[in-house]
C-alpha cells in the first residue's frame, strides 16, 4: 500500500468515527460517555490522514519535477554502467497492463464505506439467545446494591451479602430469602425503572418493593428463553463498556407475543412470586398490565 492510499484510509476511518458519533449511531456499540473521545480520535485521524496525503503528493510532485529536469534518479536511465532493469520504469506484461502498483489495498476501504452507509444495528433478540446465562450470576450479583442495613441479612465478610447460588434463596435471620435492600421506587403511578433494577429487585429485594406496585420497563421482544416452552421475553442488553461485553436482562411473559421479535416496547409489569429458578436462569415471570410499541431508545443499552 502506498502512502497516498494509507492517508486516504486513515482519513476515511476518522470520518467514520465522527459520522457515527454525530449521528448518534455510536450508542449501538459503546456507552454514550465515549462520544467526546470518539470525536477527538476521529478528528485526529482526519488531520493525520490529510496532512500525510498532502506530504505524499508533494513528495511525488517533487520527484516528477526532478525527473523531468534531469536532476533526479531518472537521469540515470540509459547511462553507461546502469542496468535498465533497475530503473523506476513501470513493468508491463504481455497484455500491456501496468503492475507497478496494486489496487488491492483499496479493498480496505470497503468495510469503512459499509459502516458509513449501512451501520449494523444494536444487539437484539439474536444476541439474547447467544448470550443468555443465569442472570442472577452473570452481572446481577456483582452489581447488586450495598446493603443499607445489615441486620438479619446473611452476614459474613461480604458486607451483609451471604454466599448462595445466585438466586437470593439463602434465608436470613428473619427467614426471608431476600437479602438486599434497595432505594425507594420513584413516586407516581407505574414509575419507570431499568430492566436490571427490576431483575435485581425481583431476585433480592428484602423489602419486596415490587409487590403490589406495577412499574414501567423498556425493552425489546425476544423468544422465550431456556426453561420456558411458550410465551415470550422482554429483554434489554446491559453493558459495562461496549457491545462486546453485553449481557441480557430478561423478563418472561406467558402467552403469545403481541409484536414481532426485536420490537421495542414500554411495558407496565409486576413480578410473579417464586418464578425465577435455576432451571430458567433466574428469569422471573411478570404480569403485563400494558404493552406499548416504541422507537428504539437513543441509548439501546443499560449500564
Amino acid at each position: 500500500m502506498n502512502k497516498e492510499t494509507q492517508s486516504v484510509v486513515v482519513s476515511l476511518l476518522g470520518g467514520l468515527l465522527v459520522s457515527i458519533t454525530l449521528s448518534g449511531r455510536f450508542t449501538s456499540y459503546v456507552k454514550p460517555g465515549f462520544a467526546p473521545l470518539l470525536l477527538i480520535g476521529g478528528g485526529v485521524l482526519i488531520v493525520v490522514g490529510v496532512v500525510s496525503l498532502i506530504l505524499a503528493l508533494r513528495d511525488d510532485s517533487r520527484q516528477r519535477k526532478a525527473a523531468t529536469t534531469g536532476h533526479g534518479p531518472a537521469s540515470a536511465i540509459g547511462a553507461p554502467g546502469t542496468n535498465s532493469a533497475d530503473t523506476a520504469t513501470p513493468v508491463e506484461d504481455a497484455h500491456g497492463h501496468d503492475h507497478d502498483r496494486s489496487r488491492a489495498p483499496w479493498l480496505i476501504v470497503v468495510p469503512v464505506l459499509v459502516l458509513l452507509l449501512v451501520a449494523p444495528p444494536a444487539l437484539g433478540a439474536d444476541a439474547v439467545a447467544r448470550n443468555a446465562t443465569s442472570q442472577a450470576l452473570n452481572g446481577a450479583v456483582q452489581n447488586a446494591p450495598t446493603l443499607n442495613d445489615q441486620s438479619g441479612a446473611g452476614g459474613g465478610s461480604t458486607g451483609g451479602y451471604a454466599f448462595n447460588d445466585g438466586s437470593g434463596s439463602v434465608t436470613d435471620a428473619s427467614g426471608s430469602r431476600r437479602i438486599q435492600h434497595f432505594p425507594a421506587l420513584p413516586d407516581g403511578d407505574n414509575p419507570t425503572i431499568g430492566m436490571k433494577d427490576f431483575v435485581l429487585r425481583a431476585l433480592y429485594d428484602a423489602d419486596n418493593s415490587l409487590t403490589g406496585r406495577p412499574v414501567t420497563v423498556v425493552g425489546f421482544i425476544a423468544p422465550p428463553g431456556d426453561g420456558y416452552s411458550d410465551g415470550y421475553t422482554i429483554a434489554r442488553m446491559v453493558i459495562s463498556c461496549c457491545a462486546a461485553d453485553a449481557n441480557p436482562m430478561q423478563l418472561h411473559v406467558d402467552g403469545p407475543a403481541p409484536y414481532p421479535v426485536d420490537t421495542w416496547v414500554s411495558a407496565v409489569v409486576s413480578p410473579v412470586d417464586n418464578t425465577a429458578t435455576l432451571d430458567n436462569g433466574y428469569v422471573p415471570t411478570v404480569t403485563v398490565t400494558s404493552l406499548t410499541p416504541i422507537d428504539q431508545p437513543a441509548d439501546p443499552y443499560e449500564n
